[in-house]
């Protein structure tokens, strides 16, 4: 499993939450723990530096991705339309910074 946290800037309010898993871990609920405990150091390391809100992205033909998110306390957003870099239609999904 690769897990990473994409656009932290200061300032930035919105930053992104990628991951790849293998096939073998799967099904696990490895991948949701991941999310969950690096969204909750994310909004503890970051908050001061304007950081409100998280997003995590993934195709539509991926339910299993969706399961994560919400699993993971991200609430959907939104249907992407497929646009360059991204070949096909997408989920958008959010958590917000809860004070």
């Amino acid at each position: 499993m690769s897990l990473v946290l994409k656009d932290v800037r200061p300032g930035r309010p919105a930053a992104e939450v990628g991951y790849w898993t293998a096939a073998p871990a799967r099904g696990r609920g490895v991948v949701p723990r991941a999310v969950g405990a690096v969204t909750g150091w994310a909004f503890a390391r970051f908050a001061a530096a304007g950081l409100t809100r998280l997003e995590l992205l993934h195709q539509v033909d991926n339910p299993a991705s969706c399961r994560v998110a919400e699993k993971s306390g991200y609430a959907f957003a939104e249907v992407m339309p497929a646009r360059p870099p991204f070949p096909r239609d997408g989920h958008r999904h959010v958590r917000h910074l809860v004070s």
